[in-house]
């Protein structure tokens, strides 16, 4: 959850700097809790990254799949479960490799609004808007759920590949005056204006 009051934000920057906590997120794997702590730590103070800075971009190529995104965010790696984290501020893209059920990602977003959503009414996955990708149709999923004082939008598709596994893309962005940030514009149109499938069966 996000330090929304300037005096917090200088305090915790003060007690890091006494106790002399202050190496960057360099100096720590890619993968651990202190990359993550420090990368959020630094989001919180600097902002979100503007239009300007989401213009240049890096390529992903894992998996079978390939596409372009903002180089302004950071990417983790879980190889234990295929999973890659690609994330700034409180913006995350997650993908997903493996052999997921009919319905997987339908049933994803509806597990996740059972036990996370704290709102007044239940939160339902609705139908998003389908998209053409590799050559198939893929139909999407969405859903907002609120916790932890924030609006969060899931966004979800799941891309089936020659190979039998299926590539699962999860959107998680936190909503801001009843908006999505320029993040997940910026990811979303280079992910799905670029993403080409090298996975054969």
């Amino acid at each position: 959850m996000p330090f929304h009051r300037p005096d917090l934000r200088t305090g915790l920057l003060a007690v890091l700097l006494a106790v002399g906590t202050t190496a960057s997120a360099a100096d720590y794997p890619a993968d651990s809790g202190w990359s993550t702590f420090w990368g959020s730590f630094v989001d919180e103070i600097v902002g979100a990254p503007g239009a300007e800075a989401l213009q240049p971009t890096a390529r992903f190529a894992e998996a079978g799949i390939a596409f372009d995104y903002p180089a302004v965010l950071r990417v983790t790696h879980r190889a234990e479960d295929s999973r890659w984290r690609l994330w700034r501020g409180d913006f995350e893209f997650e993908v997903h490799a493996g052999r997921y059920t009919a319905g997987h990602a339908q049933n994803l977003l509806g597990i996740m609004g059972s036990v996370l959503h704290r709102g007044d009414t239940p939160a339902v996955p609705e139908a998003a808007t389908p998209l053409r990708l590799c050559g198939r149709d893929v139909a999407g999923w969405r859903v907002r759920l609120h916790f932890l004082g924030d609006t969060h939008d899931y966004l979800v598709y799941d891309l089936p590949l020659a190979d039998g596994d299926s590539r699962l893309f999860l959107f998680d962005d936190v909503v801001r005056d009843g908006k999505l940030s320029l993040t997940h514009a910026a990811v979303f149109d280079a992910w799905r204006g670029s993403l080409r499938c090298t996975a054969a069966g």
